[in-house]
C-alpha cells in the first residue's frame, strides 16, 4: 500500500506554477497530492517592490507575479521570506516542500517535512555527471553572473557564462546564447534557472543545437521521484 504524500512547491513569486513543476510532478508518484505556494502571495507589483525589491550592488532574483509579467527581486529579502512560508506550508500539512529556485538560501529549515533545494541537488549532479566536460551556463540576468561563478566554482574546467531570460517573447536570446557556448567547444549546457524547461530545450534542438541541455526541473524531478514512490 502507497503512502499519501502531500507536496507543497514554492516559489519566490507568486503561485500556481506549473510551467516551473511540470517535469518535477511527471517523476511524482500517483499517491503524491500536490499544492502551490509562493512568497509574493497576494502582494500588489508595488508591495513587492517595496518589500522585495532588487537593490542595486546586492545579489538579485528574477520570478513572475500572478499576471505574468517577471520581477526583479532581491536575494536576502526572498530568503526570509521563504522560510516563513515555509513554516506556513508546513502547519497545513506539508510532507515535502520543493523549492522551485536554483538560487542559495542558506539556513533554511523545516521542523519534519523534507525541504528539496534545487541549488544544491543540481549543482551535485552537474559536477558529477559531467565531471572533466567543458559546460556552458545559461543565467537569466547579468546582475546574476557574479554569483553564478561563485556557485559553479567546483566544475573544471571552468564554465562559461552567458544570460537569456527564460521569461522573454521569443528564444532568440537563449539560442544565441547557446549558440555561444556550442561555438567555444561547450560538451553540455546548463539552463541555470527554475523558469528554464522542456520549451527552452525544445527551441534549442529546433535551432540546431545537438549537445546535451540540462534544465533544473528535469534533474530535480528525475532525483525526487524515486524518494517518494514507497
Amino acid at each position: 500500500m502507497h503512502t499519501l504524500t502531500f507536496l507543497t512547491f514554492l516559489t519566490i513569486g507568486q503561485a500556481p506554477r506549473p510551467d516551473l513543476s511540470e517535469a518535477i510532478e511527471a517523476h511524482l508518484p500517483a499517491t503524491t497530492r500536490v499544492r502551490h505556494a509562493g512568497v509574493l502571495d497576494g502582494l500588489s507589483r508595488r508591495e513587492t517592490e517595496l518589500r522585495f525589491g532588487a537593490a542595486e550592488g546586492r545579489a538579485t532574483l528574477l520570478s513572475r507575479l500572478a499576471d505574468g509579467s517577471s520581477v526583479n527581486l532581491d536575494a536576502d529579502a526572498v530568503g526570509a521570506g521563504l522560510q516563513s512560508r515555509i513554516d506556513q506550508v508546513e502547519d497545513a500539512g506539508a510532507d515535502v516542500v520543493v523549492l522551485l529556485c536554483t538560487g542559495a538560501f542558506p539556513g533554511l529549515r523545516t521542523r519534519r517535512a523534507r525541504l528539496v533545494e534545487p541549488d544544491a541537488l543540481v549543482t551535485g549532479y552537474v559536477g558529477t555527471v559531467l565531471r572533466d566536460s567543458r559546460v556552458g551556463i545559461v543565467v537569466p540576468l547579468p546582475e546574476q553572473v557574479t554569483e553564478a561563478r561563485e556557485k559553479w566554482r567546483g566544475l573544471a574546467p571552468a564554465p562559461v557564462f552567458t544570460t537569456a531570460s527564460p521569461y522573454a517573447a521569443d528564444d532568440l536570446d537563449l539560442c544565441a546564447a547557446a549558440r555561444t557556448h556550442v561555438e567555444a567547444g561547450a560538451d553540455a549546457l546548463m539552463l541555470d534557472c527554475m523558469g528554464y524547461g522542456a520549451r527552452h530545450r525544445q527551441a534549442l534542438r529546433t535551432a540546431g543545437v545537438t549537445v546535451p541541455v540540462l534544465t533544473p526541473g528535469a534533474v530535480v524531478g528525475a532525483a525526487l521521484g524515486p524518494l517518494l514512490d514507497r
